[in-house]
């Protein structure tokens, strides 16, 4: 039992890093509501197809909120506020820092992440290989493509490989603390895998993965993030869910 509770908690540490973590909405249909009063506020403009990488800025600033179930699921909420410190072509360096949940105040020390506009994924950082496409620019109607990689959350830990096949699945208007927006909603379905041993012997363990973003095209980054981490036998090891609680422009 205690080595099962390890594999997951080390699956969990992983999971975390490839969200960038290291890291409640209501979406309707796609399409500003027809009851809603006025001009829809600028999130909400319509998205024009294709979509193209995000147009960033030096101070561009996003807080997100996340919380975790499963049986592998911390206790408590994380908040992390990323701001893009530097830009050069296709790379973004941003900085992170961790807040309190209640006062949003830094309660963590900072630290210096780097992405890749063309796939805006944050880069995990410690044991890892492949790259990790979370969104594919430009995004169009119906878009797939195929990725895989592996981490490890510590120098002993145990490796997990991700086999992904995202999609553009559709538009779709949501609400988040931050505000209303029209988002691209983009859909991956995979395999997740890890060696353990179990009394003993070595074994693998494995089950099924979906991870689904809503990009705002008007933040030039997602608004939401659902992360569903399935064993085989169909328990959920982890669920994420994060979504966006701030957003400012930088100038």
């Amino acid at each position: 039992m205690a080595a099962a509770a390890f594999a997951r908690r080390v699956g969990a540490a992983a999971l975390w890093l490839a969200l960038g973590a290291g890291l409640a909405a209501c979406a309707g249909p796609g399409g500003w509501p027809s009851g809603a009063g006025g001009p829809p506020p600028p999130g909400a403009q319509p998205i024009a197809w294709p979509v193209p990488r995000p147009d960033l800025r030096v101070g561009d600033r996003w807080v997100y909120g996340a919380r975790e179930t499963g049986e592998s699921a911390a206790n408590g909420r994380v908040v992390l506020e990323r701001t893009v410190t530097a830009i050069a072509g296709d790379r973004v360096e941003l900085r992170q820092v961790p807040l309190d949940a209640t006062t949003r105040r830094p309660d963590g020390p900072a630290r210096t992440r780097d992405a890749r506009l063309s796939v805006w994924h944050l880069d995990p950082g410690g044991r890892s290989s492949g790259e990790i496409r979370s969104l594919a620019f430009p995004l169009t109607p119906g878009k797939q493509w195929q990725y895989e990689y592996w981490l490890a959350a510590g120098a002993g830990d145990a490796v997990t490989t991700y086999r992904y096949r995202a999609r553009v699945d559709g538009i779709e208007a949501v609400r988040t603390p931050a505000g209303r927006f029209e988002t691209v909603r983009v859909v991956h379905e995979g395999e997740w895998s890890r060696p353990v041993l179990e009394r003993g012997q070595p074994a693998v363990r494995g089950g099924s993965v979906t991870t689904t973003y809503w990009y705002a095209p008007a933040t030039g980054s997602w608004v939401r993030l659902e992360v569903d981490l399935r064993r085989a036998d169909g328990g959920r090891e982890l669920g994420v869910v994060q979504e966006l609680l701030e957003f400012r422009r930088g100038r």
